[in-house]
């Protein structure tokens, strides 16, 4: 498998960035359902920092890749995800903002541009709302602004011990979520565009005063043909550093197409 399918895999594994419910009934708005739903919605008022030290394993083709890095988002600003040599020099930085998201490669000052507005991602409704609820375990609906979400924008069904919560309206990008019934978390988030699904599962939850949150990532990707798996672990979270820049400058950089940004993985060996 060449290098560029492989890093083009990885990365989308990373910053999407999905079967379905099967039949689903919808149980009507209860006032207990739309507080489950509306729950799952708003942010956790307590959190609006999260930084976190990851460790990525990326399962591809009978092989594995592992990397250490930090996880940094502040809410409603910036989702960041960096990737260090040797767990320590940050060589490469995915950092998604309200307008764009950028690939940085911090060793050579060189950054590529993917706009939500244009290509696959504004096709299928990605913007940064998807990106941050996916991050933050929250519900979402592909091209909507989080905070016009309602409640009655969903519908809830019941599957053993799961409810799975689907938007009352489905674009290209398919969306079903899971949510454990007796502790009422959303466990599992599943996109489905075309042929290929991709699952969000969220383990090991954490608490600190009021929230709760994961500190485990488990993301999948599935074609008819091939597949690929990300496995997340985040260690000494901290949800109150407030020390670090919401946003990169730029300014010493240099813009490339993105297949210029593979050699930094090289200094990932």
């Amino acid at each position: 498998m060449k290098l560029r399918k492989k890093v083009i895999i990885a990365l989308t594994l990373v910053t999407s960035l999905l079967t379905s419910c099967g039949t689903l009934h919808n149980m009507g708005k209860s006032s207990q359902q739309n507080e489950k739903v509306e729950a799952l919605l708003q942010p956790q008022k307590s959190i609006t920092d999260f930084t976190a030290k990851t460790t990525i394993t990326v399962d591809y083709d009978q092989e594995k890749y592992t990397f250490k890095g930090r996880l940094r988002m502040r809410r409603n600003e910036v989702v960041q995800l960096s990737i260090t040599a040797l767990g320590v020099v940050e060589v490469a930085l995915i950092e998604f903002t309200p307008d764009a998201a950028y690939i940085l490669d911090r060793v050579n000052k060189r950054y590529t541009k993917l706009a939500y507005s244009t290509g696959l991602l504004n096709t299928v409704g990605v913007n940064f709302s998807t990106i941050q609820a996916l991050f933050w375990n929250r519900l979402f609906i592909p091209g909507k602004d989080e905070a016009k979400l309602k409640p009655e924008n969903f519908k809830v069904s019941s599957i053993k011990s799961q409810e799975c919560i689907v938007p009352q309206w489905q674009g290209l990008l398919k969306c079903y979520f899971y949510t454990d019934v007796e502790h009422e978390r959303l466990q599992q988030t599943q996109l489905v565009f075309n042929n290929t699904t991709i699952t969000w599962h969220y383990d090991m939850f954490s608490s600190a005063d009021t929230a709760v949150y994961p500190t485990v990532y488990d993301i999948s990707a599935s074609t008819e043909e091939d597949g690929a798996a990300v496995h997340m672990a985040l260690s000494n979270v901290n949800l109150t550093d407030k020390t670090w820049s919401a946003g990169t400058n730029l300014e010493r950089y240099k813009q490339v197409e993105v297949q210029s940004l593979l050699s930094i993985l090289k200094l990932l060996k």
